[in-house]
């Protein structure tokens, strides 16, 4: 099979060769707008394209460092602030066993200033429940072959590895352990409403059923509805929330704490150990530049 060229990745474009040869060795001093550079970094990795041997000395020169930015909720409901906890705790405790080291970083709802971690010249990001506009906007600022991984987003982007709970499999599971279909669902609210979106269909219930949480007086409402009902809460502290007012429920642990929970709650748990193949997988992207993984979801088993 013919190698992929930087003049093979022009022409599909429709740019200069030079523009190509700026945007995947990421030089700054080129006025390129954000849609040009991320057209061509698609199209470079359509074509599978490979670096030559100088860029991939230099791609080998690694700095062993993995970022980590958690988006803060937009929204916030209870436990905002805990949620990402054990999923954080997990990749760095994996990254650790693999030799990297891990910079942690939260970014909040108004703040855009990426700079300190962009400057870190890492070898690959995980990023955290960030919204679409926001996700395009920092994740084109990576170099050409950083891996960049997505939790708890939905990118409809082929480029990008998603990992999320199986939502699926829970709706299925939780039908069988409450013994009927459930009347009604709770969740907090992601920062990415293409994954709120998915989550509210693939649950099969009519959004009148459905609460996004917003406040305890919108709770407090929504449940009166469903007195004595069965339903479904995603999000371990919300579940604790509504435990006080209702008791016909099953808890889906989306935040990996089922010890915050009582003893008699149903519940729902999904395997923080699947995030091993994940964290494998970016090594792989990090030390063979001619590596490719077309599964692009990976979805958190569920557990009970």
């Amino acid at each position: 099979m013919k190698k992929t060229t930087i003049k093979d990745i022009a022409k599909a474009a429709d740019v200069s060769i030079a523009t190509v040869s700026y945007i995947l060795n990421n030089v700054k001093n080129q006025s390129i707008s954000d849609e040009t550079r991320v057209k061509v970094l698609k199209i470079a990795q359509q074509l599978k394209y490979v670096a030559n041997k100088s860029a991939q000395s230099l791609k080998i020169k690694k700095t062993g460092l993995i970022g980590i930015l958690l988006f803060n909720d937009v929204h916030e409901s209870p436990g905002s602030a805990l949620k990402y906890a054990k999923t954080i705790y997990k990749i760095e405790q994996l990254c650790g066993e693999l030799g990297y080291h891990v910079i942690f970083m939260q970014i909040g709802a108004a703040s855009q200033s990426y700079q300190v971690i962009m400057e870190r010249n890492l070898d690959g990001v995980f990023l955290i429940n960030v919204d679409q506009e926001r996700f395009y906007a920092i994740s084109n600022q990576f170099g050409f072959g950083i891996p960049v991984f997505i939790i708890d987003s939905y990118i409809e982007d082929s480029l990008f590895h998603k990992i999320m709970p199986d939502f699926g499999q829970t709706f299925a599971q939780s039908r069988t352990l409450l013994g009927q279909s459930p009347e009604f669902l709770i969740l907090d609210s992601y920062n990415n409403d293409d994954l709120l979106n998915t989550v509210k269909r693939q649950s099969g219930l009519d959004e009148s059923r459905i609460y996004v949480y917003g406040d305890d007086d919108g709770l407090n409402a929504f449940l009166l509805k469903f007195k004595d009902k069965p339903g479904i809460v995603l999000n371990d502290f919300l579940a604790n929330e509504v435990w006080k007012r209702h008791k016909q429920m099953l808890a889906c642990c989306t935040c990996h704490c089922p010890e915050v929970l009582a003893d008699d709650m149903m519940k729902l748990t999904f395997d923080l150990n699947d995030y091993t193949e994940v964290v494998n997988m970016m090594d792989s992207y990090i030390n063979d530049a001619a590596y490719v993984n077309e599964e692009k979801f990976f979805l958190l088993t569920v557990t009970s």
